[in-house]
């Protein structure tokens, strides 16, 4: 008897050894893909990143500023399509043509892809079908990853951030008149300029993490921009069945203006979120469920 229950003491001890490595092994890989669905993110956000992070002067003393070559700044956020008179928003191409220059060639030869892309030509071009077809790992969460048929466009997980509404996208920045107060930092027909973003680049949403819908990632509208949307009765704005996140159980992650990438959780406020996602931040008056 007293041997039976030395094996029945050591089976329990065993199986909770197990099933502690398991736990263990989990977390680690819900961080690792935590970790490499931000890094993505900074890539998406290379133009803002650049304008924040400029390279420290080696002579420099604690007393010095950095060393700073204003020509290669960047002062704006590009379009959301690449404009075509007359072509509808949802068959040009889309603001990751854009940019395709900036990313790591030794992940992906993107300058490959660069070569087979006709902007000249509207999103259904047969050349532009084709070349949407490749696979941009930084495009993809690396958490339940879409799978679409082999010969249709890959998708995207990541979408750009163009205000709260349907129509957000849409609305113009007119010199000396003051922003529409429900514009975010992409818009279809125009770039936004650093100066216009009155909250700071740091408060502004720029590109957000969904697994809502996931669209082609070459072709322009609501497959790569996106509104948030502040009215109650639709999907929430975070969470596995909302407009934003659906990968990680902790939240959305999103990339702001200035570079940096942050994770809201299901608790951030949907007031904190709409003004974030607008480029007149402070100044909006936003009360989810109007």
């Amino acid at each position: 008897m007293h041997r039976r229950i030395l094996v029945v003491v050591g089976l329990l001890l065993a199986f909770a050894v197990v099933a502690l490595f398991l736990t263990r092994i989990q977390k680690l890989r819900l961080d690792s893909q935590i970790e490499a669905s931000w890094n993505n993110l900074r890539q998406l956000a290379f133009f803002a990143a650049h304008h924040t992070n400029p390279t420290p002067d080696p002579n420099n003393t604690p007393n010095r500023k950095l060393k700073i070559d204003v020509t290669k700044l960047p002062t704006e956020i590009p379009a959301a399509t690449v404009v075509l008179a007359g072509v509808p928003v949802e068959d040009r191409l889309s603001w990751a043509v854009a940019i395709l220059p900036a990313l790591d060639q030794r992940l992906q030869p993107t300058d490959q892809l660069l070569t087979q892309i006709k902007v000249e030509q509207p999103w259904t071009a047969e050349a532009n079908q084709q070349a949407a077809r490749t696979r941009l790992h930084v495009l993809l969460s690396p958490a339940n990853t879409p799978q679409v048929q082999p010969d249709s466009p890959a998708v995207t997980c990541y979408v750009a951030i163009s205000g709260i509404g349907a129509d957000a996208a849409t609305l113009a920045l007119v010199p000396g008149m003051p922003t529409p107060p429900h514009a975010g930092a992409f818009r279809y027909d125009a770039v936004t300029p650093f100066d216009r973003i009155e909250d700071g680049l740091s408060q502004t949403l720029l590109i957000g993490e969904t697994a809502d819908s996931p669209g082609p990632w070459l072709q322009g509208g609501l497959s790569t921009t996106r509104g948030l949307q502040d009215a109650k009765g639709v999907k929430p704005l975070l969470g596995a069945d909302g407009q934003f996140g659906g990968y990680f159980p902790n939240g959305a992650n999103f990339a702001l203006c200035d570079g940096s990438v942050r994770t809201f959780t299901p608790q951030t406020t949907p007031e904190v979120l709409l003004k974030m996602a607008t480029i007149a931040g402070g100044k909006t008056e936003v009360i989810w469920g109007d």
